[in-house]
């Protein structure tokens, strides 16, 4: 089955589909243009408030820094035992364990 042929557009027709087809381009390239000017203020204006929170946030803990306590110390070397020095040394005396066979 073969379809019948088109008519062929009139001078007229081409060039409202030409006009009407620019007109979509730049009201696409509009519309764009405005979507990303609200979204870009939008952003600034978020970017600016977490600002404004982060600003306050900082003075609030600068404000509840505790004060610097000045004093002197000494670093005293500790030296790690290797027995318990709370354990008797007599093995006779040593408690024994229930159970436990050393």
């Amino acid at each position: 089955m073969k379809l019948p042929p088109l008519p062929k557009p009139s001078l007229l027709a081409r060039l409202s589909l030409v006009l009407t087809s620019g007109l979509a381009i730049v009201a696409g390239f509009a519309l764009a243009s405005l979507l990303f000017v609200v979204l870009l203020i939008a952003g600034v204006a978020v970017a600016g408030w977490l600002w404004w929170q982060y600003r306050r946030l900082i003075s609030q803990a600068r404000r509840a820094a505790p004060e610097i306590i000045e004093g002197d110390y000494t670093v005293e070397a500790a030296h790690p035992l290797l027995e318990d020095q709370r354990a008797p040394t007599n093995p006779a005396t040593r408690p024994r364990h229930n159970g436990c066979h050393e």
